[in-house]
């Protein structure tokens, strides 16, 4: 008489090389984790994010020497009105469209390969998984965002020194605290480029709206006075910006209501994107 041995194991209840349990949701930290994994092996994103810090580098170079040689030329009450705080900053502006694109491709990347159907199937709970893109780009841009604020910073304010114009020091005051509010700023950037993502799906749509709804402001002169006023002053990038002083209009909002405008934008974006997410077919 021979003894059985042991039984095997019903396909999808033993955790294997397919994945978890049938009918069951990986925890939060699993899910980070592959979210992780998923962002450092896809070679546009991790390119975007290199990119957005070479791209602030250049930029901060040609602001800098563009502001010092208008500085230079101006006739000296308009050198008395120079701010170099609106050059520290001016990079990090047009930076942030790659900071979105990094937040879009974190999700598109997904829809476009196909694997967004197998991440659904993985994490049947759907909010979860777009808490988890959303919890591990604000991990990342956390601490890119003033990384790419003291690049714009220090590039911008070294080649206007370098050409004799005025410019600002890490030590002076309200330094500090604009880089960090530029950092948040960033991060902020990042978390709307994720909603756009979920919400239109696909790469081109979600970083040309995006773009278009992050510039919006630059385009302030060609409405009317009050529409521009209205847009300079309450349009969530233009709040935002206030952040760290660098708002289009001096007399926008303080920079806690600024940061509160585009926080509950980016929050409202969110939770349209997960409803989406959970009443369509991916």
């Amino acid at each position: 008489m021979t003894t059985p041995g042991p039984a095997a194991p019903h396909p999808g209840t033993a955790l294997g090389p397919a994945g978890p349990p049938r009918g069951t949701t990986p925890g939060p930290a699993a899910v980070l984790r592959s979210e992780w994994t998923k962002f450092r092996t896809v070679r546009a994103t991790v390119g975007t994010l290199a990119g957005a810090f070479l791209a602030v580098v250049c930029y901060g170079l040609l602001f800098g020497t563009a502001n010092g040689r208008e500085y230079l030329g101006a006739p000296l009450d308009e050198q008395a009105s120079f701010d170099p705080r609106q050059t520290a900053f001016r990079a990090l502006m047009l930076v942030q469209l790659l900071v979105s694109a990094v937040g879009v491709l974190t999700v598109t990347s997904e829809y476009s390969s196909g694997t967004m159907r197998t991440s659904v199937t993985a994490v049947p709970r759907r909010g979860r998984l777009l808490a988890g893109k959303t919890a591990l780009v604000a991990l990342v841009m956390l601490p890119c965002g003033p990384v790419l604020a003291l690049a714009s910073f220090l590039t911008s304010q070294a080649t206007l020194a370098a050409q004799g114009a005025p410019g600002l020091a890490l030590t002076d005051p309200g330094v500090p605290g604009a880089i960090a509010g530029a950092g948040l700023y960033v991060t902020l950037v990042g978390l709307y480029g994720v909603a756009m993502g979920f919400l239109l799906r696909r790469t081109a749509g979600a970083v040309t709206l995006g773009t278009f709804l992050l510039i919006l402001p630059a385009m302030a002169s060609l409405f009317p006075e009050w529409l521009a006023r209205a847009v300079l002053t309450y349009w969530p990038t233009s709040a935002g910006a206030r952040l760290f002083g660098a708002g289009p209009s001096a007399d926008g909002l303080p920079p806690q209501a600024g940061f509160a405008v585009l926080a509950a934008t980016v929050l409202a974006l969110l939770l349209a994107a997960l409803a989406l997410f959970r009443s369509r077919d991916v």
